[in-house]
């Protein structure tokens, strides 16, 4: 068995023991890790085996043998472990990436998002559009706040359209769909949706009829008739099913493995079918995305046996949304945009009169892959230690 050791104190390896087909770490603080050998070598990302981050990657999954071994393994050098295999080539591995990777214990890096209720405004994250538009750090602090709690408040915001695209291109790359880039949102009596009418609309999510709803949504108030209803009402989805998780879990379940169809169809335009999961859970069992809106739910094509209780599933989440107390309730003012994650937080608003005001709203979408994006290269400058962190990747069943 090949043991080396390094003489030094420095964390995290003390020493790396070759066991064949496992490599053993003693790492600082007396713990024990194992790696496997060819995971090893497969890890290695030198000029010859090429980078998985920018996908100029050489070394296959099919170019390391199940019987790979070891030769030499040096960690003499700072914070380096240097691997000589059997067939002569070098490895060099940065050795707190080594130690990350132990036991499965990198996947403890999964974010957990902040839950919240009608109390959100005390924590709603707020922020000036000059900033946010000049100041990359500013930037950070309100992509962190749509990482803590799905939602954050932009103020300050020009009325022009101009405005609504620079402010959210900072987010990410503006998604184009079937309504446009940017959509405006005025009653009218000849209304081509719901948003388009001065009733009431239950909180939902947006679009959940097609394969890859929208990720993130901007809301830009231009006029809104303060006084005259039409609030704002949003809703943490991930706060609703964790108490759907542990009053009525049988419910959540078949919320989480049930396939549900929502539909939408502008005849001769476009007609939209997507069968998903309301809610969607990881390997680990937690809630990474919502898809809800009843006003598109297809009538559903369950057995006899299933259907009530499907609907009764449906109804209790609708419930609960509909709760005062689920509520964050915020009449929006002329220059606020209202951002947040669709397929987390929910958004309605309260009937209003459109002869006493016009309520117009500018909306737009970002991909959430985007704006993920946008937070982990800013935490490379900002929070480092924040980057690698495994965000929720929305509803994506």
């Amino acid at each position: 068995m090949l043991t080396t050791t390094r003489h030094s104190n420095e964390p995290p390896i003390r020493a790396i023991r070759d066991e064949g087909n496992r490599i053993a770490l003693d790492l600082d603080g007396g713990k024990v890790a194992r790696l496997s050998t060819r995971w090893l070598r497969l890890a290695c990302e030198c000029e010859i085996c090429g980078d998985t981050a920018s996908g100029k990657r050489w070394l296959t999954p099919a170019d390391v043998p199940a019987g790979v071994r070891v030769v030499s393994i040096d960690v003499s050098a700072p914070n380096e472990v240097a691997v000589i295999w059997d067939d002569g080539h070098v490895s060099r591995y940065d050795s707190g990436f080594l130690a990350n990777h132990t036991g499965g214990g990198w996947r403890a890096a999964r974010f957990q998002p902040e839950l919240w209720s009608s109390d959100l405004g005390a924590r709603l994250g707020r922020f000036g559009f000059d900033a946010v538009v000049e100041d990359d750090e500013m930037l950070f602090g309100s992509l962190r706040a749509l990482r803590d709690h799905g939602i954050a408040m932009l103020t300050g915001v020009p009325a022009e359209a101009e405005a609504t695209m620079r402010i959210a291109g900072r987010y990410g790359p503006i998604r184009e769909t079937s309504y446009g880039k940017v959509f405006d949102l005025l009653s009218k009596p000849d209304a081509r949706v719901a948003g388009e009418t001065a009733r009431a609309q239950i909180p939902h999510t947006d679009e959940p009829f097609r394969y890859s709803p929208p990720g993130f949504i901007f809301f830009h108030a231009i006029k809104t008739g303060a006084g005259t209803g039409g609030t704002s009402l949003m809703v943490d989805g991930f706060h609703i099913v964790e108490l759907m998780r542990t009053g009525t879990p049988r419910l959540f379940e078949l919320l989480t493995r049930y396939g549900v169809t929502f539909h939408r169809e502008h005849a001769g335009e476009v007609f939209f079918s997507a069968e998903a999961h309301v809610i969607s859970l990881d390997a680990a069992g937690q809630v990474t995305g919502i898809r809800y809106n009843d006003r598109c739910l297809a009538p559903q094509p369950a057995s006899r046996d299933d259907i009530d209780e499907l609907i009764e599933a449906l109804a209790e989440l609708t419930r609960l949304i509909c709760d005062p107390q689920n509520q964050f309730q915020h009449q929006l003012q002329p220059g606020e945009v209202l951002v947040f994650d669709n397929q987390r937080v929910m958004h309605g608003r309260s009937a209003f009169d459109p002869t006493l005001a016009i309520r117009h709203l500018r909306s737009c979408n970002i991909d959430r892959d985007g704006v993920h994006s946008a937070f982990r290269t800013l935490a490379r400058r900002f929070a480092p230690k924040e980057a690698e962190t495994v965000l929720y990747q929305g509803a994506i069943f």
